[in-house]
């Protein structure tokens, strides 16, 4: 792996794991593409550009980035879109439409309470208003045209669960936390860990970062 072709926000002692002995190739190759794939100018290709615009404005406000990307580099709205495209798990709610149409009438029946509540759409709010209508979402308190509140609960469930995993898979995130794990052997050998417990760290393994809250 070409260190050059990963983002400064993946600071050297992870960089230099990267190219270690310590992960295997597919792993590599899995996280350098997390890493270089480019959200910049990105257009939905699943979602109406209408339902991508709200799950941006949700997604800020579900996972702010900024206490452990300064710069906000990941576009979760981006990646939640490519991932509807994609074979899925298999799994949803059994009150939920396939995933798609449930992001699609989630993030509209949002911004049609949005409008009808405050005047305007969910992405043009100020915080506190989004934040009224992300709380009564998650107390299964509001209601769309065509998801009950029971229903956008769960699917706020799953976006939630969503957001973070695409948030904490990425490497840049992963080096700030000091997330390790896929450092455990390269390909043919499993290393392992040889030292545990609480705040015990071994040589190799870089050096966690203070974020501020």
């Amino acid at each position: 792996m070409s260190q050059t072709s990963l983002p400064p926000a993946i600071d050297q002692d992870y960089l230099a794991l990267l190219d270690s002995d310590r992960i295997s190739g597919r792993t590599r190759q899995v996280m350098e593409e997390r890493a270089q794939t480019s959200d910049a100018g990105y257009t939905p290709r699943q979602l109406s550009q209408s339902a991508y615009d709200v799950l941006g404005a949700l997604a800020a406000r579900v996972l702010p980035q900024t206490a452990i990307l300064p710069d906000a580099t990941i576009n979760i709205a981006a990646r939640i879109d490519a991932r509807l495209g994609t074979p899925g798990d298999g799994w949803r709610f059994a009150t939920l439409p396939p995933d798609t149409e449930a992001y699609e009438q989630a993030l509209n029946g949002l911004d049609s309470q949005a409008r009808q509540r405050y005047g305007t759409r969910f992405s043009a709010l100020d915080a506190g208003l989004q934040d009224s209508l992300v709380h009564a979402m998650a107390e299964g308190a509001l209601e769309t045209d065509r998801l009950d509140g029971t229903q956008m609960r769960s699917w706020f469930a799953d976006l939630r669960a969503d957001c973070v995993q695409i948030f904490i898979s990425h490497p840049a995130v992963q080096a700030q936390l000091g997330i390790d794990a896929v450092f455990n052997g390269g390909d043919g050998v499993f290393q392992g860990f040889s030292a545990m417990g609480e705040g015990v760290s071994e040589a190799w393994e870089p050096r966690v970062k203070e974020h501020g809250r």
